[in-house]
Protein backbone atom coordinates (compact mmCIF):
# COMPACT_ATOMS: atom_id res chain seq x y z
CA UNK A 1 0.00 0.00 0.00
CA UNK A 2 2.98 2.05 0.75
CA UNK A 3 4.42 1.58 -2.33
CA UNK A 4 1.35 2.51 -4.61
CA UNK A 5 0.79 6.04 -2.24
CA UNK A 6 4.31 6.77 -3.20
CA UNK A 7 4.38 5.59 -6.93
CA UNK A 8 1.07 8.11 -6.51
CA UNK A 9 3.10 10.54 -5.49
CA UNK A 10 5.74 10.45 -8.16
CA UNK A 11 3.57 10.78 -10.49
CA UNK A 12 1.80 13.59 -9.36
CA UNK A 13 4.65 15.91 -7.69
CA UNK A 14 2.24 18.77 -7.07
CA UNK A 15 0.94 17.05 -4.38
CA UNK A 16 4.42 16.64 -3.06
CA UNK A 17 5.08 20.51 -3.18
CA UNK A 18 2.33 21.66 -1.82
CA UNK A 19 2.65 19.27 1.35
CA UNK A 20 6.09 20.49 1.95
CA UNK A 21 4.83 23.68 1.85
CA UNK A 22 1.41 22.92 4.23
CA UNK A 23 3.94 21.41 6.30
CA UNK A 24 6.50 23.81 6.27
CA UNK A 25 4.54 26.47 7.09
CA UNK A 26 3.06 24.75 9.90
CA UNK A 27 6.68 23.91 11.52
CA UNK A 28 7.87 27.81 11.17
CA UNK A 29 4.84 28.84 13.28
CA UNK A 30 6.38 26.63 16.10
CA UNK A 31 8.44 28.04 19.23
CA UNK A 32 11.50 27.22 20.65
CA UNK A 33 11.56 28.50 23.76
CA UNK A 34 10.19 32.27 24.14
CA UNK A 35 10.77 33.66 20.75
CA UNK A 36 12.59 31.48 18.28
CA UNK A 37 11.68 29.84 15.37
CA UNK A 38 13.06 27.97 12.18
CA UNK A 39 10.60 30.24 10.35
CA UNK A 40 8.42 29.44 7.16
CA UNK A 41 11.61 29.30 4.41
CA UNK A 42 13.75 26.90 6.46
CA UNK A 43 11.06 24.92 7.84
CA UNK A 44 9.29 24.41 3.99
CA UNK A 45 12.98 23.28 2.99
CA UNK A 46 13.82 20.77 5.91
CA UNK A 47 10.69 19.28 5.14
CA UNK A 48 10.83 19.20 1.24
CA UNK A 49 13.97 17.80 1.44
CA UNK A 50 12.54 14.69 4.19
CA UNK A 51 9.80 14.25 1.46
CA UNK A 52 12.41 13.91 -1.44
CA UNK A 53 14.29 11.92 0.54
CA UNK A 54 11.28 9.63 1.53
CA UNK A 55 9.26 9.43 -2.10
CA UNK A 56 12.15 10.47 -4.82
CA UNK A 57 14.75 8.39 -3.95
CA UNK A 58 16.12 6.37 -6.73
CA UNK A 59 14.69 8.40 -9.07
CA UNK A 60 16.22 11.00 -11.05
CA UNK A 61 13.87 11.93 -13.58
CA UNK A 62 11.50 14.82 -11.23
CA UNK A 63 11.38 17.86 -12.78
CA UNK A 64 10.05 20.71 -11.12
CA UNK A 65 12.33 23.03 -13.26
CA UNK A 66 9.23 25.73 -14.60
CA UNK A 67 7.93 25.78 -11.41
CA UNK A 68 11.06 26.61 -9.54
CA UNK A 69 12.35 29.64 -12.31
CA UNK A 70 8.36 31.30 -12.16
CA UNK A 71 8.25 31.27 -8.38
CA UNK A 72 12.16 32.62 -7.54
CA UNK A 73 11.63 34.92 -10.65
CA UNK A 74 8.45 36.12 -8.77
CA UNK A 75 10.14 36.17 -5.27
CA UNK A 76 13.60 37.80 -6.72
CA UNK A 77 11.61 40.39 -8.64
CA UNK A 78 9.33 41.89 -5.58
CA UNK A 79 12.73 41.94 -2.99
CA UNK A 80 14.30 44.35 -5.94
CA UNK A 81 10.80 46.44 -6.19
CA UNK A 82 10.40 46.89 -2.57
CA UNK A 83 14.01 47.47 -1.47
CA UNK A 84 14.75 49.89 -4.99
CA UNK A 85 14.14 53.02 -3.54
CA UNK A 86 16.50 52.92 -0.43
CA UNK A 87 18.88 51.19 -2.71
CA UNK A 88 19.56 53.57 -5.37
CA UNK A 89 18.44 56.61 -3.15
CA UNK A 90 20.92 55.30 -0.44
CA UNK A 91 23.61 55.24 -2.95
CA UNK A 92 22.99 58.80 -4.01
CA UNK A 93 21.84 60.67 -0.67
CA UNK A 94 24.11 61.37 2.53
CA UNK A 95 23.83 58.08 4.29
CA UNK A 96 27.82 57.24 3.63
CA UNK A 97 28.90 55.54 6.70
CA UNK A 98 25.86 53.72 6.33
CA UNK A 99 26.58 52.86 2.80
CA UNK A 100 30.50 51.67 3.38
CA UNK A 101 28.95 49.24 6.19
CA UNK A 102 27.07 47.69 3.86
CA UNK A 103 29.45 47.19 1.15
CA UNK A 104 32.50 46.72 3.79
CA UNK A 105 29.97 43.97 5.34
CA UNK A 106 29.27 41.96 2.20
CA UNK A 107 32.86 42.12 0.96
CA UNK A 108 34.47 40.57 3.88
CA UNK A 109 31.41 38.06 3.78
CA UNK A 110 32.56 36.53 0.13
CA UNK A 111 36.14 36.87 0.80
CA UNK A 112 35.52 34.95 3.62
CA UNK A 113 33.10 32.08 2.12
CA UNK A 114 35.35 32.07 -0.50
CA UNK A 115 38.67 30.95 1.89
CA UNK A 116 36.28 28.94 4.13
CA UNK A 117 34.94 26.95 1.58
CA UNK A 118 38.53 26.41 0.63
CA UNK A 119 39.69 25.81 3.85
CA UNK A 120 36.99 23.36 4.81
CA UNK A 121 37.02 21.28 0.87
CA UNK A 122 33.73 22.43 -0.11
CA UNK A 123 32.49 22.28 -3.62
CA UNK A 124 31.16 25.13 -5.46
CA UNK A 125 27.69 24.23 -4.78
CA UNK A 126 27.98 23.53 -0.92
CA UNK A 127 29.64 27.42 -0.92
CA UNK A 128 26.68 28.57 -2.55
CA UNK A 129 24.11 26.98 0.11
CA UNK A 130 26.73 28.00 2.70
CA UNK A 131 26.54 31.77 1.94
CA UNK A 132 22.74 31.43 1.49
CA UNK A 133 22.03 30.07 4.94
CA UNK A 134 24.98 31.22 6.72
CA UNK A 135 24.19 34.63 6.16
CA UNK A 136 20.40 34.35 6.14
CA UNK A 137 20.01 35.44 2.11
CA UNK A 138 17.75 33.13 0.61
CA UNK A 139 17.93 34.82 -2.43
CA UNK A 140 21.65 33.51 -2.57
CA UNK A 141 20.30 29.85 -3.23
CA UNK A 142 18.47 31.18 -6.57
CA UNK A 143 21.43 32.48 -8.35
CA UNK A 144 23.83 29.80 -7.76
CA UNK A 145 21.31 27.49 -8.62
CA UNK A 146 21.25 29.56 -11.65
CA UNK A 147 25.08 30.17 -11.96
CA UNK A 148 25.27 26.33 -12.02
CA UNK A 149 22.35 25.90 -14.56
CA UNK A 150 24.13 28.22 -16.77
CA UNK A 151 27.85 25.82 -15.96
CA UNK A 152 25.51 22.78 -17.43
CA UNK A 153 24.40 23.93 -20.96
CA UNK A 154 25.57 22.57 -23.60
CA UNK A 155 27.53 19.97 -21.82
CA UNK A 156 28.51 16.20 -21.89
CA UNK A 157 25.97 13.77 -19.80
CA UNK A 158 28.34 13.26 -17.18
CA UNK A 159 29.09 16.86 -16.57
CA UNK A 160 25.41 17.71 -16.73
CA UNK A 161 24.80 15.20 -13.67
CA UNK A 162 27.78 16.32 -11.45
CA UNK A 163 25.95 19.80 -11.75
CA UNK A 164 22.84 18.34 -10.99
CA UNK A 165 24.73 17.19 -8.05
CA UNK A 166 26.03 20.53 -6.80
CA UNK A 167 22.74 22.06 -7.10
CA UNK A 168 21.20 19.29 -4.70
CA UNK A 169 24.48 20.48 -2.55
CA UNK A 170 23.72 24.20 -2.19
CA UNK A 171 20.21 23.29 -0.68
CA UNK A 172 21.46 20.81 1.34
CA UNK A 173 24.15 23.48 2.63
CA UNK A 174 21.41 25.86 2.63
CA UNK A 175 19.74 23.72 5.47
CA UNK A 176 22.66 22.92 7.65
CA UNK A 177 23.76 26.37 7.89
CA UNK A 178 20.72 28.49 8.19
CA UNK A 179 19.75 27.83 11.98
CA UNK A 180 22.84 29.34 13.36
CA UNK A 181 23.07 32.09 11.02
CA UNK A 182 19.86 33.10 12.38
CA UNK A 183 20.18 31.98 16.18
CA UNK A 184 24.01 31.90 16.03
CA UNK A 185 23.65 35.69 15.29
CA UNK A 186 21.03 36.96 17.62
CA UNK A 187 23.44 34.98 20.70
CA UNK A 188 26.28 37.04 19.13
CA UNK A 189 24.95 40.47 18.73
CA UNK A 190 23.46 39.92 22.17
CA UNK A 191 27.00 39.11 23.14
CA UNK A 192 29.02 42.18 21.74
CA UNK A 193 27.76 44.71 23.28
CA UNK A 194 28.32 43.00 26.96
CA UNK A 195 32.38 42.48 25.92
CA UNK A 196 32.64 45.83 24.77
CA UNK A 197 30.24 46.60 27.91
CA UNK A 198 28.13 49.19 25.96
CA UNK A 199 24.39 50.41 27.64
CA UNK A 200 22.45 49.57 24.16
CA UNK A 201 19.48 51.36 25.84
CA UNK A 202 21.90 54.59 26.87
CA UNK A 203 23.29 54.62 23.68
CA UNK A 204 19.85 54.47 22.26
CA UNK A 205 18.42 57.28 24.00
CA UNK A 206 21.46 59.45 23.18
CA UNK A 207 20.62 58.84 18.98
CA UNK A 208 16.74 59.41 20.04
CA UNK A 209 18.15 62.93 21.33
CA UNK A 210 19.74 64.07 18.78
CA UNK A 211 16.53 63.35 16.61
CA UNK A 212 14.17 64.43 18.93
CA UNK A 213 12.48 61.47 19.10
CA UNK A 214 9.39 60.20 20.44
CA UNK A 215 8.72 56.58 20.15
CA UNK A 216 4.41 55.76 19.11
CA UNK A 217 2.87 54.00 21.63
CA UNK A 218 -0.40 53.28 19.85
CA UNK A 219 -1.53 50.96 17.09
CA UNK A 220 -5.23 50.92 14.87
CA UNK A 221 -5.81 48.15 16.85
CA UNK A 222 -5.02 48.86 20.26
CA UNK A 223 -4.99 52.85 21.68
CA UNK A 224 -4.75 55.07 24.79
CA UNK A 225 -8.04 56.84 24.61
CA UNK A 226 -6.10 60.02 25.17
CA UNK A 227 -4.15 59.80 22.23
CA UNK A 228 -7.12 60.28 20.16
CA UNK A 229 -7.33 62.41 17.69
CA UNK A 230 -10.52 64.40 17.97
CA UNK A 231 -12.39 67.85 16.77
CA UNK A 232 -13.80 69.76 19.15
CA UNK A 233 -15.75 73.42 19.04
CA UNK A 234 -15.32 75.97 21.12
CA UNK A 235 -16.88 79.37 21.55
CA UNK A 236 -14.88 82.20 21.76
CA UNK A 237 -16.05 84.25 24.83
CA UNK A 238 -12.06 84.33 27.23
CA UNK A 239 -11.36 88.00 27.15
CA UNK A 240 -7.81 87.04 27.03
CA UNK A 241 -8.37 85.00 23.43
CA UNK A 242 -10.49 87.61 21.98
CA UNK A 243 -8.26 89.68 19.33
CA UNK A 244 -5.31 86.77 18.87
CA UNK A 245 -4.40 85.38 15.92
CA UNK A 246 -5.12 81.36 15.30
CA UNK A 247 -1.00 81.22 15.07
CA UNK A 248 -0.55 82.63 18.36
CA UNK A 249 -2.99 80.04 19.51
CA UNK A 250 -1.65 76.98 17.87
CA UNK A 251 1.92 77.90 19.59
CA UNK A 252 0.51 78.64 22.99
CA UNK A 253 -0.45 74.43 22.98
CA UNK A 254 2.87 73.94 21.83
CA UNK A 255 5.19 75.46 24.64
CA UNK A 256 2.05 74.63 27.23
CA UNK A 257 5.03 72.18 29.17
CA UNK A 258 1.85 69.76 29.89
CA UNK A 259 3.69 66.63 27.30
CA UNK A 260 6.83 65.30 27.22
CA UNK A 261 6.85 63.83 23.76
CA UNK A 262 7.49 65.65 20.50
CA UNK A 263 4.42 66.93 18.59
CA UNK A 264 1.87 65.69 21.69
CA UNK A 265 0.66 68.96 22.14
CA UNK A 266 -0.08 69.85 18.40
CA UNK A 267 -3.42 71.67 18.37
CA UNK A 268 -5.00 72.93 14.74
CA UNK A 269 -7.56 75.30 14.65
CA UNK A 270 -9.23 73.65 11.23
CA UNK A 271 -12.33 75.73 10.79
CA UNK A 272 -13.31 78.92 12.03
CA UNK A 273 -17.60 79.55 12.37
CA UNK A 274 -17.91 83.74 12.23
CA UNK A 275 -21.82 84.24 11.79
CA UNK A 276 -23.13 81.77 9.10
CA UNK A 277 -20.08 82.16 7.21
CA UNK A 278 -17.92 78.98 8.03
CA UNK A 279 -14.07 79.90 7.26
CA UNK A 280 -12.57 76.43 5.82
CA UNK A 281 -9.19 77.29 4.64
CA UNK A 282 -8.07 79.51 7.99
CA UNK A 283 -5.31 81.31 7.79
CA UNK A 284 -2.48 82.04 10.14
CA UNK A 285 -2.75 85.80 11.43
CA UNK A 286 -6.55 85.76 11.58
CA UNK A 287 -7.78 87.39 14.43
CA UNK A 288 -10.31 85.97 16.64
CA UNK A 289 -13.58 87.63 17.57
CA UNK A 290 -15.86 87.08 20.59
CA UNK A 291 -18.80 84.98 19.41
CA UNK A 292 -16.74 83.00 16.99
CA UNK A 293 -16.93 79.25 17.06
CA UNK A 294 -13.84 77.53 16.86
CA UNK A 295 -13.02 74.02 15.65
CA UNK A 296 -9.64 72.73 16.48
CA UNK A 297 -8.28 69.04 16.05
CA UNK A 298 -5.62 67.44 18.82
CA UNK A 299 -4.97 64.79 20.83
CA UNK A 300 -7.68 64.50 23.18
CA UNK A 301 -5.08 64.77 26.32
CA UNK A 302 -4.35 68.18 24.66
CA UNK A 303 -8.06 69.48 24.42
CA UNK A 304 -8.98 68.70 27.96
CA UNK A 305 -8.85 72.09 29.47
CA UNK A 306 -9.67 73.50 26.24
CA UNK A 307 -12.44 75.53 27.73
CA UNK A 308 -10.62 77.24 30.39
CA UNK A 309 -8.53 79.17 27.19
CA UNK A 310 -11.39 79.46 24.89
CA UNK A 311 -14.87 79.80 26.30
CA UNK A 312 -18.03 76.40 26.40
CA UNK A 313 -18.04 73.92 24.45
CA UNK A 314 -20.49 73.40 22.60
CA UNK A 315 -21.97 71.04 20.06
CA UNK A 316 -22.04 72.43 16.25
CA UNK A 317 -23.21 70.82 12.66
CA UNK A 318 -19.96 71.68 11.81
CA UNK A 319 -18.06 69.22 13.49
CA UNK A 320 -21.18 66.84 12.71
CA UNK A 321 -20.53 66.89 8.79
CA UNK A 322 -16.52 66.61 9.10
CA UNK A 323 -15.04 63.57 7.63
CA UNK A 324 -12.02 62.68 8.68
CA UNK A 325 -9.50 60.22 7.14
CA UNK A 326 -6.90 58.54 8.08
CA UNK A 327 -3.97 57.31 5.11
CA UNK A 328 -0.54 56.25 4.29
CA UNK A 329 1.08 58.89 2.04
CA UNK A 330 4.15 57.74 0.49
CA UNK A 331 6.57 60.54 0.12
CA UNK A 332 7.80 61.11 -3.79
CA UNK A 333 8.39 65.32 -3.58
CA UNK A 334 11.90 65.15 -4.89
CA UNK A 335 12.12 68.99 -2.89
CA UNK A 336 10.93 67.18 0.30
CA UNK A 337 13.83 63.79 0.02
CA UNK A 338 16.23 64.30 2.84
CA UNK A 339 14.29 67.10 4.84
CA UNK A 340 13.62 66.72 8.70
CA UNK A 341 10.21 65.98 9.97
CA UNK A 342 10.05 69.65 11.12
CA UNK A 343 11.31 71.30 7.71
CA UNK A 344 8.46 69.41 6.51
CA UNK A 345 5.37 69.65 8.95
CA UNK A 346 6.91 72.76 9.94
CA UNK A 347 5.23 74.55 6.49
CA UNK A 348 2.79 71.70 5.09
CA UNK A 349 0.34 69.52 6.86
CA UNK A 350 -1.79 71.78 9.01
CA UNK A 351 -4.34 70.42 10.84
CA UNK A 352 -2.70 67.18 9.93
CA UNK A 353 -1.51 64.48 12.51
CA UNK A 354 1.56 61.97 11.51
CA UNK A 355 0.51 58.55 13.09
CA UNK A 356 4.23 57.20 12.44
CA UNK A 357 6.37 57.02 9.57
CA UNK A 358 7.92 53.81 8.21
CA UNK A 359 10.45 52.70 5.68
CA UNK A 360 10.96 49.27 3.85
CA UNK A 361 7.73 47.94 6.44
CA UNK A 362 9.63 49.33 9.44
CA UNK A 363 8.26 52.11 11.25
CA UNK A 364 11.02 54.65 12.21
CA UNK A 365 11.09 56.91 15.55
CA UNK A 366 9.18 60.16 15.31
CA UNK A 367 11.30 63.19 15.83
CA UNK A 368 11.87 66.63 14.54
CA UNK A 369 15.05 66.00 13.16
CA UNK A 370 14.35 62.64 11.73
CA UNK A 371 15.04 62.53 8.09
CA UNK A 372 12.41 61.52 5.50
CA UNK A 373 13.77 60.05 2.20
CA UNK A 374 11.17 59.25 -1.06
CA UNK A 375 9.88 56.01 -0.70
CA UNK A 376 8.98 56.67 2.81
CA UNK A 377 5.59 55.98 3.98
CA UNK A 378 3.50 58.96 6.39
CA UNK A 379 0.67 57.80 8.05
CA UNK A 380 -1.11 60.65 8.51
CA UNK A 381 -4.57 61.31 9.86
CA UNK A 382 -6.78 64.70 10.25
CA UNK A 383 -9.44 66.43 8.31
CA UNK A 384 -10.36 64.84 4.97
CA UNK A 385 -9.91 68.31 3.30
CA UNK A 386 -6.39 68.95 5.09
CA UNK A 387 -5.16 65.34 4.48
CA UNK A 388 -6.45 65.70 0.94
CA UNK A 389 -4.22 69.31 0.38
CA UNK A 390 -1.05 67.71 2.07
CA UNK A 391 -1.36 64.64 -0.49
CA UNK A 392 -0.70 67.29 -3.49
CA UNK A 393 2.69 68.51 -1.18
CA UNK A 394 4.04 64.94 -0.15
CA UNK A 395 3.55 62.77 -2.78
CA UNK A 396 1.04 59.99 -3.64
CA UNK A 397 -1.96 58.07 -1.00
CA UNK A 398 -1.18 54.60 -0.79
CA UNK A 399 -5.33 53.67 -0.75
CA UNK A 400 -6.28 50.23 -0.03
CA UNK A 401 -6.29 48.71 -3.52
CA UNK A 402 -6.35 44.90 -4.67
CA UNK A 403 -5.38 45.42 -7.85
CA UNK A 404 -1.78 44.94 -9.45
CA UNK A 405 -0.19 46.58 -12.15
CA UNK A 406 1.18 42.93 -13.94
CA UNK A 407 2.16 44.80 -16.98
CA UNK A 408 4.96 45.95 -15.03
CA UNK A 409 5.68 42.49 -13.47
CA UNK A 410 5.51 40.84 -16.87
CA UNK A 411 7.89 43.58 -18.63
CA UNK A 412 10.01 43.61 -15.05
CA UNK A 413 10.78 39.45 -15.57
CA UNK A 414 11.53 39.57 -19.27
CA UNK A 415 14.18 42.54 -19.39
CA UNK A 416 15.48 40.58 -16.01
CA UNK A 417 15.42 37.35 -17.68
CA UNK A 418 17.75 38.51 -20.55
CA UNK A 419 19.82 40.95 -18.60
CA UNK A 420 20.37 37.43 -16.38
CA UNK A 421 21.62 35.46 -19.60
CA UNK A 422 24.29 37.69 -20.34
CA UNK A 423 27.42 36.09 -19.48
CA UNK A 424 30.96 37.88 -19.39
CA UNK A 425 34.18 36.00 -19.52
CA UNK A 426 37.16 37.18 -16.93
CA UNK A 427 40.59 35.26 -17.11
CA UNK A 428 38.20 32.48 -19.22
CA UNK A 429 35.34 31.67 -16.86
CA UNK A 430 32.08 32.93 -17.40
CA UNK A 431 30.45 35.42 -15.02
CA UNK A 432 27.11 35.75 -15.67
CA UNK A 433 24.45 37.64 -12.85
CA UNK A 434 21.85 34.21 -13.99
CA UNK A 435 18.01 35.07 -14.48
CA UNK A 436 17.96 36.16 -10.25
CA UNK A 437 20.34 38.62 -10.21
CA UNK A 438 18.86 39.92 -13.91
CA UNK A 439 15.42 40.09 -12.37
CA UNK A 440 16.67 41.53 -8.95
CA UNK A 441 18.11 44.51 -11.19
CA UNK A 442 15.13 44.49 -12.99
CA UNK A 443 13.05 44.89 -9.86
CA UNK A 444 15.16 47.55 -8.66
CA UNK A 445 14.82 49.74 -11.44
CA UNK A 446 11.19 49.63 -11.33
CA UNK A 447 10.79 50.00 -7.51
CA UNK A 448 12.98 53.14 -8.37
CA UNK A 449 10.63 54.14 -10.72
CA UNK A 450 7.49 53.57 -8.74
CA UNK A 451 9.05 56.06 -6.25
CA UNK A 452 9.67 58.27 -8.49
CA UNK A 453 6.50 58.38 -10.80
CA UNK A 454 3.66 57.25 -8.12
CA UNK A 455 1.04 56.41 -10.44
CA UNK A 456 3.06 53.88 -12.45
CA UNK A 457 3.69 50.35 -12.27
CA UNK A 458 1.56 49.73 -8.59
CA UNK A 459 2.46 46.13 -6.33
CA UNK A 460 0.14 46.16 -3.22
CA UNK A 461 1.91 45.49 0.14
CA UNK A 462 0.04 42.57 0.03
CA UNK A 463 0.71 41.67 -3.67
CA UNK A 464 4.41 42.22 -2.59
CA UNK A 465 4.26 39.84 0.30
CA UNK A 466 2.38 36.68 -1.54
CA UNK A 467 5.57 37.00 -4.34
CA UNK A 468 8.19 37.61 -1.67
CA UNK A 469 7.15 34.95 0.50
CA UNK A 470 4.61 32.18 -1.33
CA UNK A 471 7.51 32.63 -4.18
CA UNK A 472 10.27 31.91 -2.02
CA UNK A 473 8.94 29.30 -0.53
CA UNK A 474 7.65 27.72 -3.66
CA UNK A 475 11.41 27.85 -5.34
CA UNK A 476 12.86 26.77 -1.72
CA UNK A 477 10.14 23.43 -1.66
CA UNK A 478 11.05 22.67 -5.64
CA UNK A 479 14.64 23.18 -4.27
CA UNK A 480 14.28 20.88 -1.19
CA UNK A 481 12.10 18.14 -3.16
CA UNK A 482 14.90 17.60 -5.66
CA UNK A 483 17.74 18.02 -2.99
CA UNK A 484 16.13 15.23 -1.09
CA UNK A 485 16.77 11.56 -2.80
CA UNK A 486 20.67 12.71 -1.93
CA UNK A 487 20.83 14.49 1.03
CA UNK A 488 21.83 11.97 3.83
CA UNK A 489 24.89 11.52 1.74
CA UNK A 490 25.84 14.94 1.43
CA UNK A 491 25.03 15.37 5.51
CA UNK A 492 27.31 11.92 5.99
CA UNK A 493 30.21 13.33 4.16
CA UNK A 494 30.62 17.03 4.69
CA UNK A 495 27.81 17.78 7.51
CA UNK A 496 30.17 19.15 9.98
CA UNK A 497 32.31 20.69 8.04
CA UNK A 498 29.41 22.56 6.77
CA UNK A 499 28.35 23.82 10.11
CA UNK A 500 31.56 24.66 11.44
CA UNK A 501 32.20 26.48 8.12
CA UNK A 502 28.60 28.25 9.06
CA UNK A 503 29.62 29.33 11.83
CA UNK A 504 32.91 30.62 11.31
CA UNK A 505 31.12 32.84 7.38
CA UNK A 506 28.13 33.97 10.09
CA UNK A 507 30.75 34.96 13.16
CA UNK A 508 33.65 36.77 11.14
CA UNK A 509 31.81 39.50 8.89
CA UNK A 510 29.71 40.20 12.00
CA UNK A 511 33.06 40.82 14.04
CA UNK A 512 35.27 43.05 11.43
CA UNK A 513 32.53 45.26 10.40
CA UNK A 514 31.62 45.44 14.30
CA UNK A 515 35.20 46.43 14.84
CA UNK A 516 35.37 48.87 11.44
CA UNK A 517 32.11 50.54 11.78
CA UNK A 518 32.62 51.35 15.70
CA UNK A 519 36.36 52.50 15.35
CA UNK A 520 37.15 53.63 11.73
CA UNK A 521 33.48 54.50 11.05
CA UNK A 522 32.56 56.01 14.97
CA UNK A 523 29.07 55.12 14.24
CA UNK A 524 26.64 55.31 17.68
CA UNK A 525 26.35 51.87 18.56
CA UNK A 526 23.46 50.74 18.19
CA UNK A 527 22.67 52.57 14.91
CA UNK A 528 25.79 50.18 13.66
CA UNK A 529 24.15 47.25 15.14
CA UNK A 530 21.10 47.98 13.00
CA UNK A 531 23.28 48.39 10.17
CA UNK A 532 25.21 44.88 10.30
CA UNK A 533 21.63 43.29 10.81
CA UNK A 534 20.43 45.36 7.54
CA UNK A 535 23.55 44.28 5.72
CA UNK A 536 23.16 40.43 6.41
CA UNK A 537 19.75 40.71 5.72
CA UNK A 538 18.55 39.29 9.26
CA UNK A 539 15.50 40.82 10.36
CA UNK A 540 14.90 38.93 12.99
CA UNK A 541 18.46 39.90 14.66
CA UNK A 542 17.63 43.50 14.35
CA UNK A 543 14.07 43.02 15.97
CA UNK A 544 16.39 41.70 18.59
CA UNK A 545 18.79 43.94 18.99
CA UNK A 546 15.81 46.42 19.02
CA UNK A 547 14.43 44.41 22.27
CA UNK A 548 17.93 45.17 23.87
CA UNK A 549 18.24 48.69 22.66
CA UNK A 550 14.51 49.04 24.10
CA UNK A 551 14.28 51.23 21.38
CA UNK A 552 13.07 51.82 16.66
CA UNK A 553 16.29 53.60 16.75
CA UNK A 554 18.07 50.51 14.78
CA UNK A 555 15.57 50.98 12.41
CA UNK A 556 17.17 54.08 10.91
CA UNK A 557 20.73 51.97 10.60
CA UNK A 558 19.36 49.31 9.19
CA UNK A 559 17.20 50.22 6.24
CA UNK A 560 19.85 51.29 3.70
CA UNK A 561 22.03 48.44 4.04
CA UNK A 562 19.79 45.90 3.78
CA UNK A 563 19.14 47.09 0.31
CA UNK A 564 22.73 47.21 -0.26
CA UNK A 565 23.13 43.55 1.09
CA UNK A 566 19.85 42.26 -0.88
CA UNK A 567 22.21 43.09 -4.27
CA UNK A 568 25.24 42.35 -3.77
CA UNK A 569 24.34 39.16 -1.48
CA UNK A 570 22.33 37.64 -4.05
CA UNK A 571 24.83 38.41 -6.71
CA UNK A 572 27.48 37.10 -4.69
CA UNK A 573 25.77 34.00 -4.73
CA UNK A 574 26.47 33.53 -8.92
CA UNK A 575 29.65 34.69 -8.30
CA UNK A 576 31.17 32.25 -5.48
CA UNK A 577 30.20 29.41 -8.53
CA UNK A 578 33.04 30.55 -10.73
CA UNK A 579 35.32 31.48 -7.17
CA UNK A 580 35.28 28.24 -5.39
Amino acid sequence: MISGLFEFLRENPPIVLFAALAGGYALGKVKFGKSFSLGSTTSVLLIAIVLGAIIFRGHDDLDLGLIKTVSFGFFIFAIGYKVGPDFIGGLKRGGVKYVTVAVFFCVVALISAVFLARAFGLNAGYAGGLMGGALTQSAIIGTADGALQHLATGKTASILSSVINLKSDVAVAYAVTYIFGTAGLIILLKVIGKVWRIDLPAEAQKAQAELGAAEAQDTLEAFHWSNLIVPRAYQIENPEVIGKTVKEIEDSFQKSGLHDAYHDAYVSIVKIKRGDKVIVDVPGDMKLDKGDVIIITGRRSSLFDSWEDFGPEISDSVIEEMIGEILPICLTNKDLDGKTFDEIFTDYGHGCFVRSITRQGHELPLGPKLKIYRGDIINVIGDRSDVEELIKVIGYPERQTNITDLVTVGIGLILGTLIGLVAIKVGGVPITLGVGGGVLISGLFFGWLRSVKPTFGLIPTATVWIFTDLGLNFFIACVGIAAGPRALDALRTAGINIFLAGVCLTSIPHILTWIFGLYAIKLNPVLLLGAMTGAGTCTAAMNSVKEDAKSAVPVIGYTVPYAIGNVLLTVWGALIVSLV
